[in-house]
């Protein structure tokens, strides 16, 4: 009886030896298959982190190649910024050369009118006047003395073809500058009627605007000028004419239209000797008016 019961323990403990060497089994399995498990996931894990590398070299390689367009963006800004600082004395120099050209126009074109104002038939001559009564001649009053050097004939008559039209156009002149303003006026009127394609017509009209402006008339002088620009949108005096017309405005009272003009003329001319009397000219209006 005691050896039965040795032996049922004996084998009870054969098989509980027998069940734990099963578990152990099973625990190294499990752990071998965690580890392999891990092993997988650090290789994805290692990929991600290889492919992040990658990208973040070509990040580093795009970055790089911004960088350097960035450099060659501001070089080529430079080099703009610089080709702009040289326009205005190209600019000059293109005006320079217009201006001679122009000159040399103008000189050919004078010589041209006064060649054809020679070649042109004399007008016949009236029939000499019947001899004065001596009684007459007595009691006829002397000319003044203005009117023995020159008679300038009205607008409707012709000029003389045996003068040149830069003659005429001097003789208008040297009236304005004698302050002779209306005979000014008549002789540039005769000047743009018998030279109408001379070089000088857009000259004449700026001087009839000139004349009216100093005789107060400001609306005609006004007129002129706009015919001018219009007429003549390339020519010398249109900063001038801006000029004037923006000075007609204010004597007239019309204080917003003469900025506008003298706006105008700075904003086409900006370079011009006008518009820095026109910016003066602003400054005038726009404080004065502040006061008010």
């Amino acid at each position: 009886m005691r050896f039965r019961s040795l032996g049922l323990i004996l084998l009870l403990a054969a098989a509980v030896a027998a069940w734990a060497g099963v578990d152990q089994k099973k625990a190294y399995e499990l752990i071998y298959q965690d580890v392999q498990l891990l092993k997988q996931q650090l290789l994805k894990v290692e990929a991600k982190v290889d492919k992040a590398g990658e990208d973040l070299r070509t990040l580093g390689d795009q970055v790089r190649d911004i960088q350097a367009q960035l450099r060659l963006s501001q070089a080529d800004q430079a080099g703009l910024k610089e080709d702009v600082r040289k326009l205005p004395s190209q600019f000059q120099a293109l005006l320079g050369k217009l201006e001679q050209v122009t000159q040399a126009v103008n000189r050919i074109s004078e010589e041209f009118l006064a060649i054809r104002a020679q070649l042109t038939p004399p007008a016949a001559e009236p029939p000499a006047a019947k001899p004065a009564a001596k009684d007459s001649a007595r009691d006829a009053k002397p000319k003044k003395k203005e009117e023995a050097v020159r008679e300038t004939p009205s607008a409707s008559q012709p000029v003389n073809p045996n003068l040149a039209p830069k003659d005429v156009f001097d003789m208008a002149y040297a009236d304005y500058t004698k302050g002779n303003y209306e005979l000014a006026v008549e002789g540039f009127k005769i000047y743009r009627q018998q030279f109408f394609d001379s070089p000088l017509a857009d000259d004449a009209l700026y001087w009839i605007g000139e004349c009216a402006f100093s005789l107060k008339k400001y609306s005609e002088a006004i007129e002129q000028f706009n015919l001018l620009i219009f007429n003549y949108p390339q020519g010398n005096n249109i900063p001038a004419a801006y000029l004037k017309k923006g000075m007609c405005f204010i004597e007239l009272g019309k204080r917003d239209e003469a900025l506008s003009v003298f706006k105008l003329l700075i904003s086409k001319y900006p370079n011009d000797e006008e518009t820095k009397i026109a910016q003066e000219k602003i400054k005038e209006l726009t404080s004065g008016h502040e006061r008010h």
